[in-house]
């Protein structure tokens, strides 16, 4: 009888944890593309264009870029710029805000 009891409490408990509202939090990755997107519409907007289809810029929602659509390859060109017109933004952006560009520019398509 004791261990029908302590079943009982048991699922008890964990049903009324399970009853608790679950609250919508952002997640990090939610919150880090959030930012790429708020430092895109302040630093690459004019060149990219605004839904980044490009303007002066290339098309930044395309499958292939030329210098590659992986993470480390577009945190070179934002870091370091490329020939052709891309500026290099190394020396104005700290290493997490072009993390979060580069998340954001991947996060397009």
């Amino acid at each position: 009888m004791q261990v029908y009891k302590a079943i009982i409490a048991t699922a008890c408990l964990f049903c009324c944890g399970c009853a608790q509202p679950v609250q919508q939090t952002t997640t990090p990755a939610k919150q880090t593309i959030a930012r790429g997107k708020s430092l895109y519409a302040a630093l690459c907007a004019a060149c990219h264009g605004r839904d980044a289809r490009g303007n002066v810029g290339p098309d930044l929602t395309v499958t292939h870029f030329k210098y590659g659509k992986s993470r480390a390859a577009i945190e070179r060109t934002i870091m370091y710029g490329r020939p052709g017109g891309m500026p290099a933004f190394g020396s104005q952006l700290k290493q997490d805000e072009i993390v979060s560009l580069a998340d954001y520019i991947l996060s397009l398509q």
